[in-house]
């Protein structure tokens, strides 16, 4: 399989990587994997999608419009996610552009990088890890007494 899914460790995000060629069918049982996950956990806020491998993206029309109806789904049990892919080619570029204006109406952080260093960054900088995450004192812990 060209295209394959992965957990974060702390199960916060989902990460799937393509390699090859990358067919519509593979990307849509990949969304209906995740869908599942989502509707069975409250973990995984992020998806972070990485074609940098990818020599050829083989998609029908019939194929995209199933994701985003399924991302539209997605959005109910996550209207919050973030979702970075990395599409360095222009043919992927372009078709996760046009994925990206068909679900801006949910909400998401979305980010589309042609590179991957660029994309690791930008995760850093709007998603931090909960375990990083800084705790604002309260007002009575700021205050002097």
């Amino acid at each position: 399989m060209s295209y394959s899914t992965e957990l974060t460790d702390d199960y916060m995000g989902i990460l799937h990587y393509g390699a090859g060629l990358v067919t519509g069918a593979e990307l849509v049982e990949a969304c209906r994997a995740t869908l599942q996950l989502l509707q069975n956990t409250e973990n995984f806020h992020f998806d972070f999608i990485d074609f940098s491998e990818v020599t050829e993206l083989r998609i029908t029309a019939d194929e995209f419009d199933q994701i985003v109806a399924n991302d539209h789904f997605a959005a109910v049990f996550r209207p919050d996610a973030v979702v970075v892919i990395v599409a360095p080619r222009d043919d992927v570029f372009e078709t996760a552009t046009e994925w990206e204006r068909r679900v801006q109406d949910l909400g998401w952080k979305t980010y589309i990088s042609r590179s991957r260093a660029d994309a690791d960054e930008w995760l850093r900088q709007n998603y931090p890890s909960p375990k990083k995450a800084q705790v604002a004192p309260s007002e009575s812990e700021s205050s002097p007494a």
